[in-house]
């Protein structure tokens, strides 16, 4: 029974556990609405702003290269024409010189159709950024506009329509509103009046007065007609899509106006056009889904480059629902904060069971690991042991056969000294008998014999100790580096006798045959010299050849 329950519980707080986490962490096992994909092209276009940015950097700068080149006014006026387009989709401040440039070069050739052109540009610029007098300054300081060709009467009536439709948008006091609206209904349909089927703006405005009529399929129909009718720009298909989204959103067809509204979005981000009405609108249709992240994200966004392009009529659509979007992400952070503490809170219950059980096995095996380390121990002070005697076993082994040899042979020499002494003696002559046992010959010769003996098997053991000796002293105090191999001088065997256990300066005075205040000396001066100080000399010397 026991051994059941343990099995159950983790079981059971696993499941608590994804149950929790399963909203908030598998977002990609929801279900996909066709309008995602749309939304994911749309991100990875955000994605790529600085690269869009660089495009734009580079087609202006070779315009400007184009205008210092100019050999005509005209052609100035052109090239201004065309900077002036490109800076109106991302900086209002930039477009705005080149109008004034467009303006100064149009009176400088009293070229009056130059001149409207420019005013138009003015008028679009301050209309842009909710400037709306001075647009209507420009506007109306234009002069004969029935002479404007039919493109570019369209245009100023649809600037008039763009400037009261800013003004119902902003305006507060209801009579003036009803006002601005009958006007802008008015420039409407005067635009739509003087504009042809090939135009753009044909097919836009003659979708928004069907759309004033419920007729919305019919003005999609003919915005969907009109798209393959031809190859379209960025800009165009921004425009196509974004009233072909209102279309669906009059019908109350969400997903479909989510979809269009994003489609343009992603056209205007390529072009790139940073007063993006479609982003906003997508942000909206988020925000109304219950997607308020990535509803956040776009407003953002989209509040950013309002600001960069001064795109007035822009930031005041956005600030009417931006404390709606702001608000609702904060309740969401909240709830995600809320989330997130009830999953912690299951997790350190986890946690702490977890502890306990672990609590519970180093209990048991605690003795165990006792047990273990003492094995450990034993097992290194064994293995520390076991070294000793090998170290021990070959010094034992190698003397021994070496001092077995050395004391036959000195025996021999013993013999032989005593056969020459008796032949000495056998001549009865008593002054050679003396001269030979005052000799020290051959007491110098064994001693020579002795340590050439003593040399070898000591190296023999101990094959490094001179480099190993040395290694302990300063470089300018070093002993014995140039001697050849198998042979020692008396200032290292006192120390290679001290590594054998000799360490009675006494002791090794006699085996040397020197004073004790010599060995003495030598073994200050040595010890002096050491890296690692004086006292540590003899203990570093004794680990010598250890393994």
């Amino acid at each position: 029974m026991r051994k059941t329950m343990k099995i159950a519980f983790p079981k059971i707080a696993l499941f608590v556990l994804i149950a929790i986490l399963f909203p908030s962490c598998f977002p990609q096992w929801q279900d996909r609405h066709p309008y995602m994909k749309a939304l994911d092209q749309l991100d990875e276009v955000l994605a790529l702003e600085n690269e869009f940015n660089t495009q734009v950097s580079s087609r202006t700068s070779k315009m400007r290269q184009l205008l210092d080149q100019a050999e005509t006014p005209y052609q100035q006026f052109l090239i201004c024409n065309n900077l002036f387009e490109e800076y109106l989709r991302f900086n209002a401040d930039s477009a705005l010189i080149y109008a004034y440039r467009k303006e100064q070069i149009a009176l400088s050739l009293g070229n009056r159709e130059l001149l409207r052109d420019a005013r138009l540009g003015f008028a679009r610029r301050y209309i842009m950024s909710g400037m709306y007098y001075k647009a209507k300054e420009k506007l109306d300081a234009i002069e004969h506009p029935e002479d404007m060709s039919a493109q570019q009467k369209a245009l100023y009536y649809q600037s008039y329509n763009s400037l009261y439709h800013g003004l119902v948008l902003t305006v507060k006091d209801s009579v003036l509103r009803a006002g601005y609206q009958e006007q802008e209904a008015l420039f409407r349909q005067l635009s739509f009046d003087t504009m042809h089927p090939d135009m753009l703006d044909y097919y836009t405005v003659n979708a928004s007065l069907l759309m004033d009529e419920g007729k919305h399929a019919k003005a999609r129909e003919m915005l969907e007609k009109f798209e393959k009718s031809r190859d379209q720009s960025f800009d165009n298909q921004a425009i196509i899509h974004y009233w072909i989204a209102k279309t669906y959103r009059a019908e109350g067809n969400l997903d479909k106006a989510l979809e269009e509204f994003a489609v343009s979005a992603r056209y205007d981000c390529i072009g790139p056009y940073k007063a993006s009405r479609s982003l906003m609108q997508t942000a909206k249709l988020l925000l109304e889904k219950g997607q308020i992240v990535k509803a956040y994200q776009y407003i953002t966004r989209n509040y950013r480059d309002a600001i960069e392009a001064d795109a007035r009529i822009c930031l005041d659509e956005i600030a009417d629902f931006m404390p709606e979007i702001i608000s609702s992400h904060e309740m969401q952070e909240k709830k995600r904060i809320r989330q997130l503490t009830v999953t912690l809170s299951v997790i350190l219950l986890l946690l702490a069971v977890s502890i306990l059980a672990l609590v519970i096995v180093q209990q048991l095996q605690r003795r165990i690991a006792k047990n273990n380390q003492e094995i450990q121990q034993m097992n290194a002070s064994l293995a520390q042991n076991v070294d000793k005697l090998k170290e021990a076993n070959n010094i034992k082994d190698s003397y021994l056969g070496r001092y077995l040899y050395m004391f036959s042979s000195h025996i021999n020499s013993l013999e032989r000294y005593r056969s020459s002494i008796r032949s000495v003696a056998k001549s009865m002559n008593l002054q050679e008998i003396l001269q030979a046992l005052r000799s020290d010959e051959f007491i110098d010769h064994e001693r020579e014999v002795l340590y050439e003996e003593f040399d070898h098997t000591f190296l023999g053991v101990f094959p490094h100790f001179v480099q190993e000796l040395n290694a302990l002293l300063e470089e300018d105090k070093r002993i014995g580096t140039g001697l050849p191999e198998g042979k020692l001088t008396n200032e290292l065997r006192i120390f290679a006798l001290i590594r054998l256990g000799v360490k009675e300066s006494g002791q090794i005075a006699s085996f040397l045959k020197k004073s004790p205040s010599t060995i003495y000396n030598y073994r200050v001066k040595l010890r002096n010299a050491c890296l690692w100080g004086s006292e540590a000399f003899e203990e570093k010397l004794m680990e010598i050849g250890k393994v």
